[in-house]
């Protein structure tokens, strides 16, 4: 940049001495010419010229000075001229061997990039194929791997199928036994009860007649009780504290039985409730007990207490079975709710009821108009006159609508309904 600079001054200075010599020449000629003119006129007084030429010699010589000083400044200029190209000349090789040095420079760094480069590429190359071979190796491995576990699996799930077949055939075969007992049982009992009624019947014969006007007459009578709103009692229910409820609305009657609630029907679907890990429904079968089971005892019979689930022994295990009437436990689940009712309290968990007792707390039918905001899985449903009842171990319970809150109600029912008296009450 600095010698461009230097040139440029010399160009400049080089054009400026043109210039002047120029016009001291051209002012030459024009005073050089005029004393021409005048002398050709004036030829006729040689004195005269003589003192004019004399005068003029001073005059002269200092333009000979002049032109002598102009011609040193052109020749100055034109050395300079010369010494700029000479300079540039210089500057120019300079720089193309400069610019050569560093091409060569430039040239020798990309080939030493490039066989960087190449060696790169070629241990990435290595490590992409090594890499290779070890995730082919361990696929290979994890293949094998997978198929072994899949075959113990497969061994295990055949295992678990087999015992579990194992144990459907053995608890039908159980169910067929007990169900062939209770038909037996039943068979036994519609036999018994065929011979009561047969003696009864031939009993009633010699009965005098007024003995069934007074029996029509109280049944009229409790059905105004009822109307009244007077407590009905169920003669084959036995509830903990002697606890009877007191119903004001009239049954759900379906086929000859007596649907008896507090709260109006409100459906809403069944959703089970999930109580934890650790709570099974009934017909759950399990090898071994947790260590906080407990053994209880209720007629002779050994039952196994854990959580608030009761379980029996059953094919070298132990099975779910719904919460035995009557049994005694010496502590309450955890997750219990308490119940109020007349003023005596039930405590409840899972669907089953709990009473306080001298021996700490003993298992109770549910007592009806008990209310509930969960139900455990196995419930079935009932159709009561296009309603939809759940049965739990036993007990109806109604689908009900508490504070915007879907709840249970139980249900009390009394199966010793006739058509003499849905007539009485209709009266």
């Amino acid at each position: 940049m600095k010698n461009i600079y230097t040139h440029k001054l010399l160009l400049s200075g080089l054009l400026a001495a043109v210039s002047l010599g120029a016009a001291a020449q051209r002012h030459e000629g024009g005073r050089e010419g005029g004393p021409r003119q005048g002398g050709e006129g004036r030829q006729g007084n040689p004195g005269r010229n003589f003192e004019n030429r004399r005068d003029m010699q001073p005059q002269n010589e200092n333009r000979q000075r002049e032109w002598q000083q102009r011609q040193d400044a052109q020749r100055g200029a034109e050395m300079q001229r010369q010494q700029n190209d000479d300079r540039q000349r210089e500057w120019q090789q300079r720089q193309q061997a400069q610019n050569d040095q560093r091409n060569r420079e430039m040239q020798r760094q990309n080939e030493n990039r490039q066989r960087e480069w190449q060696q790169r590429q070629e241990v990435q190359r290595g490590a992409e194929m090594q890499r290779r071979q070890n995730d082919d190796r361990q696929r290979e491995w994890q293949q094998r791997q997978d198929a072994q576990r899949g075959t113990e699996m497969q061994r295990q799930q055949n295992n678990d199928r087999q015992r579990e077949w194992q144990q459907r055939q053995q608890a039908q075969n159980d169910q067929r036994s007990r169900e062939m007992q209770r038909n037996n049982d039943r068979q036994r009992q519609w036999e018994q009860q065929d011979q009561r009624m047969q003696r009864t019947r031939e009993a009633q014969r010699g009965y005098d007649r007024s003995y069934d006007i007074r029996r029509q007459q109280a049944r009229i009578d409790n059905r105004r009780m009822e109307r009244m709103g007077s407590a009905v009692t169920f003669p084959n229910r036995t509830y903990a504290y002697g606890y009877h409820p007191r119903y004001s609305r009239p049954p759900v009657i379906w086929n000859n039985r007596r649907y008896y609630s507090f709260y109006n029907y409100n459906y809403h679907p069944y959703r089970p409730y999930s109580y934890g890990s650790f709570f099974h429904p009934v017909g759950y079968f399990r090898i071994n007990l947790g260590p906080a089971a407990i053994s209880v005892i209720l007629n002779g019979s050994n039952y196994w207490y854990d959580q608030g689930i009761f379980y029996e022994p059953y094919n070298n295990g132990y099975q779910v079975i719904p919460a035995p009437d009557g049994v005694y436990i010496s502590h309450l689940p955890a997750g219990y709710t308490t119940i109020n009712l007349g003023g005596n309290l039930y405590y409840y968990f899972a669907g089953t009821f709990y009473a306080t007792s001298a021996r700490g707390f003993v298992v109770t039918e549910a007592p009806p108009g008990a209310i509930v905001y969960d139900l455990p899985e196995g419930c079935d449903e009932i159709r009561v006159n296009g309603m939809v009842y759940l049965e739990y171990n036993g007990t109806l319970f109604q689908p009900i609508l508490i504070d915007g809150r879907d709840a249970y109600e139980v249900v009390a029912l009394d199966d010793d309904y006739d058509d003499d008296y849905d007539d009485d009450y209709d009266q």
